[in-house]
């Protein structure tokens, strides 16, 4: 149903498809949807899903128009990533705002500090922290194109085409090293490897904080097949095996907080909807369908509780 709603000939309308996806379903229904297709279905289908490049899938999502996110993200910043509404009130960028000032207190920095972001977007925490007056080197990286330019040539930032998963890292230690929104992207036997190079990577007393979101209650749902048609080649891992990995590097976990991403998918998709003509125009009919069923899914995803979002810190001891 996903793919006909994408494909459909017209453009989906705001109330129409918003309310298809997170309207209340029969419990038969609910029940059907989470056991289709079947576990080794699920479990084969995706494992051939995972056989591709981390690039990409990246590329496939993100590579689409950087004036296209530009009508439905924050207009400061242009974080694609989960915000913190404080209050009903709250505009997208104060929420994004919010956000970001979070993951600044949880970074406890002095304004010196050699900081590397890792899948750093359009560098909008790295901009966020220069605003802020951070004055030691800060370093980005990675998977698409579109985001490489904007950051290089719109911002000026130290930006490069790097994938954090299967790359080293340059120009370690780093006091800080952090990511928003990019283990995501981390499939489930890679994480061992990634958390032992940012450990490496960090100094003595060094913090790694991330802001991701992982399942709660199986590894292999069949939201995760679902989510193929917007995230190919991605596939989330449990919390458990987040924090379960961490420890075993090294890591102590000194902060872990759950936050709602609802809110966001909300404003963004209303935002897209908005801004529809324009949308079109940009990237044409497909695409913006994708997006429009993209957001209510995402959101459903979260009201079910399949995922939650957290933001860690996870600090290297000083010996």
């Amino acid at each position: 149903m996903a793919e006909y709603k994408i494909h459909s000939p017209q453009p989906l309308t705001q109330s129409e498809s918003w309310g298809y996806w997170t309207q209340p379903r029969s419990p038969w229904m609910e029940g059907l949807a989470r056991i289709y297709p079947l576990k080794a279905q699920r479990i084969s289908f995706l494992n051939r899903m995972l056989a591709q490049d981390h690039a990409s899938g990246i590329e496939t999502h993100y590579d689409v128009s950087n004036e296209f996110y530009a009508l439905f993200l924050d207009e400061r910043y242009r974080f694609y990533t989960c915000a913190e509404f404080q209050s009903e009130q709250d505009s997208l960028e104060e929420a994004q705002a919010h956000k970001a000032q979070y993951l600044l207190s949880l970074m406890q920095l002095q304004g010196n500090e050699k900081v590397l972001d890792l899948g750093c977007g359009w560098g909008a925490m790295l901009k966020f922290l220069q605003d802020s007056g951070h004055q030691g080197p800060l370093a980005g990286y990675t998977l698409s194109k579109e985001q490489l330019a904007y950051a290089q040539q719109r911002l000026g930032l130290n930006v490069s085409l790097t994938n954090f998963i299967t790359d080293q890292f340059v120009e370690t230690p780093y006091d800080c090293i952090f990511s928003i929104g990019a283990l995501e992207h981390v499939r489930p036997h890679e994480l061992t490897d990634l958390y032992q190079k940012i450990y490496d990577a960090l100094v003595p007393g060094g913090k790694a904080v991330h802001q991701f979101f992982s399942l709660e209650r199986e590894p292999y749902p069949a939201s995760m097949v679902l989510m193929q048609l917007f995230f190919p080649g991605s596939l989330l891992s449990m919390h458990k095996t987040h924090l379960q990995i961490a420890h075993e590097v090294g890591f102590r976990i000194t902060h872990d907080s759950i936050h709602d991403y609802k809110p966001t998918l909300k404003a963004w998709y209303e935002r897209l909807a908005k801004n529809q003509d324009q949308a079109i125009e940009l990237v044409g009919l497909d695409i913006f369908n994708r997006y429009m069923t993209f957001f209510p899914i995402a959101w459903l995803f979260f009201e079910q509780h399949e995922a939650e979002l957290h933001r860690i810190v996870m600090e290297k001891p000083e010996t």
